[in-house]
């Protein structure tokens, strides 16, 4: 940054850089201005990121444990591994219910009518960028709760076999998860499910 101007100003060769620095420093954060004012947002995924909604379950067990699939991290900056819920695409024509209630009979075997999901408890927005192919995807999660005793699980050949198995954890067992856990804001919401019950609004998470 430019030395202050003012009483001592300097003159000559000196001056003509202190202005240039200061012109190229009033050009710098400008642009850092309209760079931030370009990045995507919930609203405006960018020129660049493919829009994908998407509608998930935290399926809870009598004991207050959610299920989580363990898989490898296909998106940059989360590490080998994941941890996450099930769920999926919400796809053309559905609600989102509806693609949860569709994803818990597909990959666990639960047969769930989407009205019997009630309302969503959370809602989580993501910028994220896949590592296959590079492309950035701008995620919307929407989260339904449902509680369901483990014995009526049958997982899907299919979708287990993309998954390196599966767990059951509470908000304790999460933290301590060797992988990353997503959203990252998923063991507060849990928490928070456990000690209030379901909110009236659903709760924004942190990815």
């Amino acid at each position: 940054m430019s030395r202050p101007r003012g009483g001592n100003r300097t003159t000559g060769s000196n001056s003509l850089m202190s202005d240039t620095a200061f012109t190229l420093s009033a050009m710098t954060i400008a642009a850092s201005h309209r760079a931030a004012a370009a990045r995507p947002g919930p609203d405006d995924p960018g020129p660049r990121a493919v829009r994908r909604n998407t509608a998930r379950a935290l399926v809870l067990d009598p004991g207050g444990r959610a299920l989580l699939f363990d898989r490898e991290a296909k998106i940059r900056d989360v590490g080998d591994r994941c941890l996450y819920t099930p769920g999926g695409a919400v796809e053309a024509g559905e609600t989102p219910a509806e693609a949860a209630a569709r994803e818990l009979d597909e990959e666990l075997g639960l047969r769930v009518a989407p009205a019997d999901l009630g309302s969503p408890v959370a809602t989580c927005y993501s910028l994220q960028q896949r590592i296959d192919t590079g492309a950035f995807v701008a995620a919307d999660d929407v989260f339904f709760l449902l509680h369901a005793d483990p014995a009526d699980i049958a997982f899907a050949s299919a979708a287990h076999a993309e998954t390196a198995g599966h767990a059951w954890l509470d908000p304790d067992g999460m933290d301590a998860a060797p992988h990353r856990i997503l959203p990252r804001g998923l063991p507060g919401l849990l928490r928070r499910l456990l000690d209030e019950g379901p909110p009236a609004s659903p709760i924004h998470i942190r990815w």
